[in-house]
């Protein structure tokens, strides 16, 4: 029973060790700017489920740089990108899950 304790304590210590050393590495990580704000999201996102992840911003860059490369190479024409008010309000409309 001494031995288990003894095992129960030193097990106990080293979890809080570990906590303690993990959190200190994240923390000297985030004051080197290692992680971007966003990828600090997407990750507490992939943890956690309460956590919703926003990649819009992310989305409408990518978008940009698609639109722009189709207009140089010619795969597409400005008004073939285009979209209408009806075809933003369709696709916001869809988008809508009623959250």
């Amino acid at each position: 029973t001494v031995l288990g304790a003894g095992i129960a304590v030193a097990g106990l210590v080293a979890g809080v060790g570990l906590v303690a050393f993990a959190e200190n590495m994240g923390e000297r990580s985030k004051a080197r700017g290692a992680v971007s704000d966003s990828m600090a999201t997407r990750l507490t996102g992939g943890l956690m489920e309460d956590t919703e992840v926003d990649a819009v911003g992310d989305l409408s860059s990518l978008t940009e740089k698609l639109e722009a490369a189709l207009k140089e190479t010619g795969g597409a024409k400005e008004e073939e990108l285009a979209m209408s008010e009806e075809d933003k309000k369709r696709i916001a409309e869809e988008a809508d899950d009623g959250w």
